[in-house]
């Protein structure tokens, strides 16, 4: 009996130090670990989809400097998106994406092992869905304020995006009265060459459309006013004997990569513009003007101001 009681004894012992062994164990557990199994469902534009609720390792085919924005790197990007001068300080580590096709994205995506695919390629969600939780954005739906929101909630950064735009629309009214007053009723307008194809935009697809038709209240040419800022139309490709209807009194022109633009630059037709003879055109890079994320907004909004006041921002 003597014995029996002793090994009890002996028993009870060894599970109160396996028990604080344990427990010891789950404490000491490190804070990121337990937080890469945590999952939350948001709701997106395929439905509702769980994810990580504070992912690790993303990828992002389009979409990156909403997340850089908010202090969140991607493990692989959009060679595009990477290409982006006014990302440029931002992106050292983030692997660009293979797009030398649709399977050798797919495997480079897949060697990552990213906890969360975000895409703005239809076509690819369900093989980015055999991968990893996938979120698509379906590019147009949202205004650059929401899509920036949403990303940011998808890495639960709502308060740094808040913060962002709080001091982006600072910037906005700061400057709003200086170029109101620089321009007064002249009207602005974009133009951006393709191989021969030449394209008329309004506030609805980037190259800093939104800062100034919808932010700073500028005027665009009547027929562009119309159609492109009021209406929905994100553009139109014009031809160079319609320039003068399509361009104002300043013109923001940019030029895809690549594209030889002497069948305009060299036209009798554009160098007649009051906007080039008067030297109010800003040549912009096409593939910094080409994103709409608050990054790229905040230095697009820098040069617009620098080129219609003549002024550098004050911070």
């Amino acid at each position: 009996m003597r014995a029996l009681k002793k090994i009890k004894k002996i028993g009870i012992a060894l599970a109160a130090v396996f028990s604080i062994a344990y427990m010891s164990g789950c404490a000491s557990r490190p804070a990121d670990e337990s937080a890469a199994e945590e999952t939350k469902v948001v709701q997106t534009d395929k439905g509702e989809v769980e994810i990580p609720a504070h992912p690790q390792r993303i990828v992002s085919d389009y979409y990156l400097g909403e997340f850089l924005a908010v202090d969140t790197k991607p493990v692989i990007a959009s060679p595009y998106a990477l290409d982006n001068p006014y990302l440029a300080d931002q992106v050292e580590g983030i692997e660009p994406m293979n797009i030398t096709s649709a399977e050798t994205a797919q495997e480079m995506i897949a060697a990552a092992e990213p906890d969360l695919i975000v895409t703005i390629t239809e076509a690819d969600y369900e093989k980015y869905s055999k991968i990893a939780p996938t979120v698509y954005i379906e590019d147009g739906k949202r205004s650059d304020e929401q899509l920036f929101r949403y990303i940011a909630q998808l890495v639960g950064k709502e308060k740094e995006a808040d913060e962002y735009l709080r001091e982006f629309h600072e910037k906005v009214e700061k400057t709003k009265p200086e170029v109101q007053q620089a321009v007064g009723d002249k009207t602005v307008s974009i133009v951006e060459v393709w191989p021969q194809q030449i394209y008329s935009m309004g506030s609805h697809f980037a190259r800093g459309g939104t800062i100034l038709y919808d932010l700073w209240g500028l005027k665009a040419p009547e027929t562009v006013q119309k159609e492109m800022v009021d209406g929905d139309e994100a553009y139109q490709v014009v031809s160079l004997e319609a320039l003068p209807d399509y361009t104002g009194d300043y013109i923001l022109y940019g030029v895809l990569s690549d594209t030889d633009p002497d069948f305009v630059t060299d036209s009798a037709i554009w160098n007649n513009l009051p906007a080039v003879q008067a030297k109010r055109v800003l040549p912009y890079r096409q593939v910094a003007f080409m994103h709409r994320d608050p990054i790229s907004l905040n230095g697009q909004l820098d040069e617009l101001y620098a080129f219609l006041t003549g002024k550098e921002v004050q911070e």
